[in-house]
């Protein structure tokens, strides 16, 4: 009997064993929605981030990314403009890759629903400019400043650093945007 009782545990404990990395990474999956200044937070206008030579780029769109495993998927539009405010160009942009998510937390502190949630998001993404041919490959940062943990230094907004062009929009302007946990 007692042999008995020390197999079954055998058998029950190599199972735990073997398939406990599975039951760890479905329960630790976390899927959010990213919104960057679309149709749900036009009310904040536009989301915009500045050069230093005084270029703006104005970005809105969103999409869908989990943690474990990390994917995204996403994309919306983008206008560059000169110092002067003057359209340089007009294009699309797509999420190819989550490089990195850090939460600040949920958006109750703020008085927002809980599944609202601050986060700075780091998102490898192609830009597709509408009147030249060559996309541009470059790394988007999204950051939201709501939850109990948003570093001293967060601005709200995006930046943007774009490989084949010889500037780095890294200022944020204006603008909202938003991570809404889904599970």
């Amino acid at each position: 009997m007692l042999n008995n009782k020390r197999g079954i545990l055998f058998v029950l404990s190599f199972f735990l064993i073997l398939f406990s990395p599975l039951l760890i990474a479905n329960h630790n999956q976390v899927t959010y929605e990213y919104l960057i200044g679309n149709q749900f937070l036009e009310e904040f206008g536009p989301v915009v981030s500045m050069a230093k030579n005084g270029d703006t780029i104005e970005l809105e769109g969103g999409g869908m990314f989990t943690l474990n495993p990390r994917t995204i998927n996403g994309s919306g539009t983008v206008i560059h403009r000169d110092a002067e405010g003057n359209i340089i160009g007009t294009g699309k942009w797509k999420a190819i890759k989550l490089i990195s998510f850090k939460k600040y937390g949920k958006g109750t502190p703020q008085g927002l629903p809980e599944n609202f949630e601050g986060g700075r998001a780091l998102i490898k993404v192609i830009i597709d400019p509408d009147d030249i041919g060559e996309s541009f490959e470059g790394t988007l940062v999204v950051t939201c400043i709501i939850g109990d943990k948003i570093p001293k230094r967060a601005e709200e907004g995006i930046r943007l650093a774009v490989r084949e062009v010889p500037i780095n929009f890294n200022e944020e302007i204006s603008g909202a945007t938003l991570f809404i946990r889904k599970d």
